[in-house]
């Protein structure tokens, strides 16, 4: 894993070597050891930081040995790369080099298009005096900048950097706070830190004392969007190739390999594929299921007997069970720095970061990405198919979903159809006759316990989604959610020293998913069906054919019920804090813990908690609600 970092004076100061190595020294986690690189000359310095256990940085005689790479031209580079396509046997800066001077050499802004791969870099052209930064088109390695026109140009990969080179004060951005709460964009591509913003996913900018200018090196092509007229069996077997091609390329050469392992589609695929892989070179995949925790007699199943499936077909795997940890740690935990998450070993996402880098792994593969490209449901087809009018497959897949999910036409009408073919105005006008807002549901709930006069500056939700499975789908790959969740996996392994990895993000694999046509993905009544036919072969039959959704803890209603005396006396104490008060509704908050029923009978209730759609909604928001809560009381 790396991370990189630097700054440019935009008015000709010289550079501060100080300045510099504080930036390095805040974003190395205690007990850490990156190689450092570094760059001072003139007005701007580089840093990057290798946490590899054999750094890749060459190293020769001193001071050559802290040297960044450069190109013929004298380009310097520093780079956080792993490419999977385009390098030509190079080394990844070395293709960096050579595609950035290659852009030079023909005045083009496209030399980073034909690059494959996850990456932010930074390069400086001494000869024009030139800063350029881009990043990989999913956002899987992260760059976030501080951009002060005619003063300074500085960028890190963890905000932390830009707040230590002393160019931005640390400051919340309570605006952009709780719109990552409520899980819509941030204007401007802004973090939860006033001042620090995102460079955009797939964009690349340049900067100088004289000019700058900015672009896209890549793009998804909404003209290709449902255009490949293939048909399905050539379809799952173009995406089992590229996914398995995805995967493969992502393991590192050497050392184990970590993935999640849950009872879905997704991450079960990524940990058998790769679990084939490393087979024939002797190494060990270690493979993460969420299992629940007992509280008590009640002891959930969740997605543990989907997962144990995997393991009894692949049985070299090392499975790591992940479980929620201490109840009040994981509820109030302690919150990462840089952004509203947990880095508390009782949250099973921030442990497995923890324990795969202590097994010696660098790389975690995940299979975020799938639901909105290579395994989506169809959100819209059955609509979509209406309006333009193939009623033949309208009329026998209404049939065969309905009978697939054992429900009346009726309700697959309303639905799959009504609920898209209905315009947005009347949409939202029977929300409000219901007390409901266009959110999702559990992002109703959250907010209702925001203050109403913090929500200025907050974007609206998203429109509802529309009669067109093709458009859902392109939406949903654009979307802010999809590209946030790999920088928080980046920013909570940069703490670790491993980096995650996303086959089903892969570029490749998105384009493709992007291209084909609605009917593939919901047919014969299957949901999800195109990659249910792409992994036979690859995922157990009872992953196959499950259609059930699984929640990976489904112990958490009566965990937050069993704290709920000990959550309200922390409200109590959180009163005092002008901040928290001013933009969460503490009062609402309370009422909700106290719906809840007394830790006794919830115990005594256990086996019903989970069903209890009230008591569940609380599970849901509670939680993350509280954990907003602990990430202002602890760094703001």
């Amino acid at each position: 894993m790396r991370l990189i970092c630097g700054f440019l004076h935009l008015d000709g100061r010289p550079a501060e070597a100080g300045r510099l190595a504080a930036m390095v020294a805040a974003m190395i986690e205690s007990g850490l050891t990156p190689a450092v690189a570094s760059f001072v000359e003139g007005p701007m310095a580089l840093a990057t930081l290798e946490f590899a256990p054999a750094a890749a940085i060459p190293r020769v005689d001193p001071p050559a040995a802290t040297a960044l790479p450069r190109g013929a031209s004298g380009l310097v580079l520093a780079a956080d790369a792993r490419l999977y396509e385009g390098a030509d046997g190079k080394t990844d800066e070395a293709a960096l080099l050579n595609a950035l001077e290659r852009r030079e050499a023909d005045g083009s802004d496209g030399g980073l298009g034909g690059i494959f791969g996850d990456f932010a870099l930074a390069a400086w052209d001494p000869r024009d005096q030139t800063l350029l930064c881009a990043r990989d088109g999913m956002g899987v390695r992260p760059l976030f900048i501080n951009d002060q026109p005619d003063r300074v140009f500085a960028f890190a990969s963890l905000p932390r950097g830009l707040n230590a080179s002393g160019f931005v004060a640390r400051e919340l951005d309570e605006a952009a706070l709780l719109s990552t709460l409520l899980m819509r964009g941030t204007p401007n591509n802004r973090s939860v830190l006033r001042g620090v913003e995102r460079l955009p996913v797939g964009a690349w900018t340049r900067v100088s004392a004289r000019r700058r200018e900015s672009g896209r090196h890549w793009r998804l092509d909404p003209a290709t969007a449902g255009q490949n007229r293939c048909r399905p069996e050539e379809a799952a077997e173009e995406m089992a190739a590229l996914v398995t091609q995805a995967v493969r390329v992502r393991l590192p050469e050497t050392g184990p390999v970590a993935t999640h392992l849950s009872g879905g589609l997704d991450s079960p695929s990524i940990t058998v594929l790769a679990a084939r892989a490393l087979r024939a070179t002797g190494r060990p995949l270690l493979a993460y299921p969420f299992l629940p925790t007992p509280q008590g007699d009640y002891a959930p199943d969740g997605e543990g007997p989907l997962a144990q499936t995997v393991l009894d077909q692949e049985p070299d795997i090392v499975s790591i069970p992940a479980r929620i940890g201490p109840p009040l740690d994981f509820l109030l935990p302690r919150m990462d720095c840089d952004q509203p998450l947990p880095f508390d070993p009782a949250d099973p996402n921030a442990w497995i970061c923890m324990d795969a880098a202590a097994r010696g792994a660098q790389i975690f593969l995940s299979g975020w990405g799938g639901d909105e490209g290579a395994s989506f449901n169809g959100r819209g087809a059955l609509a979509e198919a209406l309006l333009a009018g193939r009623w033949w497959r309208f009329a026998r897949e209404i049939r065969a979903v309905s009978v697939a999910r054992g429900c009346l036409m009726t309700d697959t009408l309303r639905g799959e159809v009504l609920n898209y073919l209905l315009p947005d105005a009347i949409q939202t006008f029977a929300r409000s006759l219901l007390g409901r807002t266009r959110d999702s549901a559990p992002m109703t709930s959250i907010r209702l316990l925001l203050r109403n006069e913090a929500m200025g500056g907050v974007p609206p939700p998203s429109p509802p989604m529309r009669p067109n499975a093709v458009a859902n789908r392109l939406r949903l790959l654009n979307g802010p959610v999809l590209t946030r969740r790999p920088e928080h996996w980046a920013l909570t392994g940069a703490r670790t020293g491993i980096a995650a990895a996303f086959p089903l993000l892969d570029r490749r694999v998105i384009e493709f998913a992007l291209s084909l046509p609605s009917a593939l993905f919901l047919r014969d009544g299957v949901s999800r069906r195109l990659y249910r036919d792409a992994m036979i072969g690859i995922l157990p039959d009872k992953i196959l054919k499950n259609s059930t959704k699984h929640t990976p803890f489904p112990e958490a209603s009566l965990v937050v019920a069993l704290q709920r005396d000990t959550l309200l006396r922390q409200l109590s104490d959180l009163r005092g804090h002008p901040r928290i008060n001013a933009l969460f509704d503490l009062e609402a908050l309370e009422q909700r813990l106290r719906a809840l029923p007394p830790p006794e009978e919830a115990l005594r209730r256990s086996g019903e908690l989970g069903g209890d759609r009230a008591l569940r909604k609380v599970a849901e928001t509670a939680p993350r609600v509280l954990r907003f809560i602990s990430y202002v009381r602890q760094h703001h």
